[in-house]
């Protein structure tokens, strides 16, 4: 089935360095706190407490975890650099900084900050190693450690500041369930679950591609997708992104253009700055055009690849039923008068039949409306149970029930007949997730450090 869907202060007494730096680089100095081999990236923490994701690519295998350097990188787009040079400065036990809570997966915290998602290891029993009742959104600082090759810090070291409501995830698509909602796994590990609106359209997504989401983040912890960027696509998206052969692409409009560099600005962000090189023929544009340009960014230092006029395409959205399906053309018919798009060449509907409830988005290419997208229209899923998530220790441990210790007071829960919850014991941190019965509260699954259960 083919789906189509939308797409730290560091504790440092780091040494004054000095880069050259060229036109469209910055330079700074950081403790890395965190690698992502697939992605080729590190993330730092400098001493003010700003959080980067730098693309280090030949340079990712020599840093290691709690190694300060100084970094010689462009911007990227996407908020993100791409280093240019990375020397190393010496070491550095301690990192704070501010991050904001993605998931909470037993003693780990799965953070997102600086365009990346890195794992903050949850020590000690001050509340509870499992988080300590963080949920998803919740925006923490804390002082961390760089220890054992990975980030650590003490429970009554994490302070709540606040909640965001938006946030941006990475990592790999795993699935697409039927009714839309995309499963992926951050830190490589960890899955989480993001609903997809019904009317919004994303890239074809495959099975192992690295991808970035934003979203929106509802007080029960789940989250609601905005928009979505496929970083294996080398570009396939209309509209650009980072992606994950070393080059970018962009749309904006020219700020500026010389024989030896370009500036492109796309809405309210810093333009984006690529050198052109030597026999690259830029006849027939000029300041203020719009335009889509790619890049090639591996070497921290970008060059223009390719520059095309740019053309915002019409398009439209339509909702309804098919009522005709060809080799060629497909029409659905909603509310208003039927909705008819060509079907490229290369173009899979064989999950598609006539009859079936649609959202449909095309394009206007060449004069001709084109299909760019197509989803089944599911009706609203089933309300999920209502259930009660606890983060603490496990207070008294029985056949017939289980208390948690939590910040907030105990949560006891009836265990089923049968569980075995030999691999627990009192004291443990733990993940408990209780359900609600007319009965009372029900265990429906409880995770620690080194066990699972879940009925």
């Amino acid at each position: 089935m083919k789906q189509f869907l939308l797409l730290a202060a560091a504790g440092i007494a780091a040494l004054a360095f000095a880069l050259p730096a060229t036109a469209g680089t910055v330079t700074f100095r950081g403790v890395v706190v965190a690698k992502d081999s697939a992605r080729k990236s590190i993330v730092t923490v400098s001493r003010n407490g700003v959080v980067r994701t730098i693309r280090a690519r030949g340079a990712l295998r020599r840093v290691r975890l709690g190694r300060v350097v100084a970094v010689q990188a462009a911007s990227l787009p996407d908020g993100t650099f791409a280093a240019s040079k990375i020397r190393p400065l010496g070491r550095a036990g301690r990192a704070h900084f501010r991050a904001t809570v993605a998931a909470v997966k037993g003693a780990t915290l799965a953070l997102s900050a600086g365009g990346s998602v890195f794992a903050l290891r949850v020590r000690g029993k001050t509340g509870s190693a499992t988080g300590g009742g963080f949920r998803p959104g919740d925006r923490i600082e804390t002082d961390a450690l760089v220890k054992k090759g990975s980030l650590q810090a003490r429970r009554d070291a994490l302070k709540k500041i606040g909640h965001d409501d938006r946030l941006e995830l990475e990592g790999i698509y795993l699935a697409t369930a039927d009714d839309g909602t995309i499963e992926m796994a951050v830190l490589h590990r960890g899955r989480v679950y993001i609903s997809v609106p019904d009317d919004l359209m994303v890239p074809d997504f495959q099975p192992g591609d690295e991808i970035v989401a934003v979203v929106t983040v509802a007080e029960d912890g789940s989250f609601t997708l905005v928009k979505a960027e496929n970083e294996s696509s080398g570009g396939d998206d209309e509209r650009g992104g980072v992606n994950g052969d070393g080059t970018f692409t962009v749309v904006g409009v020219v700020k500026s253009l010389s024989v030896d560099r370009i500036f492109v600005k796309t809405g309210d962000d810093d333009p984006a700055t690529c050198a052109v090189p030597e026999g690259f023929d830029t006849t027939g544009f000029a300041v203020g055009q719009m335009v889509q340009m790619t890049c090639d960014y591996g070497d921290g230092h970008p060059v223009l690849l390719e520059l095309q006029h740019y053309v915002e395409p019409e398009h439209l959205y339509a909702t309804g039923a098919i009522t005709d399906l060809t080799d060629d053309s497909i029409t659905i018919q909603g509310d208003g008068e039927p909705v008819t798009c060509a079907i490229p060449d290369d173009f899979d509907l064989s999950d598609f039949e006539v009859g079936n409830a649609v959202i449909m988005y095309c394009l206007k290419i060449d004069d001709v409306w084109t299909l760019k997208a197509i989803k089944h229209k599911e009706g609203p899923p089933p309300p999920p149970p209502d259930y009660v998530l606890a983060n603490g220790s496990i207070d008294t441990l029985t056949a017939a029930e289980i208390t948690v210790t939590t910040d907030d007071g105990p949560v006891t829960c009836a265990v089923p007949d049968g569980a075995d919850l030999s691999a627990f014991h009192a004291d443990d941190d733990v993940e408990m997730k209780c359900v609600h019965t007319d009965a009372g509260l029900r265990l429906k699954r409880l995770q620690s450090d080194s066990a699972v259960w879940e009925g």
